[in-house]
């Protein structure tokens, strides 16, 4: 494949991903830097991916740095090199187990929180209308509970079952292979 026909590719391959990472709430460069440091499959100098990007070097530190935050890419020391490396996390289970630990336990406790506030404020009501919306806000409030339990469960066991949807990671295999003997 030649090299603009690559660059192509991967900057395609860059914006799906980055569309992804965006729709998660998180800037679409985070994905789209991740993307090239993962197709590469090699530690890659921060003025290379800026360059395959487009992006200034500002942007792109910027960038590593919040990847390196959230473990999705590190940074990888060369001897003799003055230069630092950077190469993308692999293991999609743990990057993605570790955005849920994160995130999602922070948005499930931040509810709790706030729904217990609700029923203690509720709590204090002696009309129908009280109780009748505190039960409301407790039935609430259980389902957080629940939540938070399934996402901590879910972290913890490092496991999820995948079996209803194939075997998605052979897909791409089957796919490439198809192509090859076209």
């Amino acid at each position: 494949m030649g090299v603009e026909l690559w660059h192509e590719a991967e900057l395609l391959a860059a914006d799906a991903v980055g569309d992804v990472i965006e729709h998660w709430g998180f800037r679409k460069v985070l994905g789209r830097v991740w993307t090239v440091l993962y197709l590469s499959g090699e530690t890659l100098p921060a003025v290379d991916i800026a360059d395959r990007l487009s992006m200034s070097a500002g942007s792109v530190s910027t960038t590593l740095t919040e990847l390196q935050r959230w473990a999705v890419v590190k940074r990888v020391w060369k001897p003799g090199e003055r230069r630092e490396y950077f190469e993308a996390e692999t293991d999609f289970w743990k990057m993605i187990s570790k955005v849920i630990a994160e995130r999602e336990r922070f948005v499930a406790r931040s509810v709790r929180d706030r729904l217990e506030s609700a029923a203690e404020l509720l709590g204090r009501g002696r009309d129908a209308g009280s109780k009748a919306r505190l039960e409301r806000v407790q039935r609430l409030l259980a389902f957080t509970n629940v939540a938070e339990k399934m996402i901590d469960t879910f972290v913890a066991s490092r496991r999820a079952d995948f079996g209803s949807f194939g075997d998605l990671l052979s897909l791409p295999r089957g796919i490439t292979q198809r192509l090859r003997r076209a």
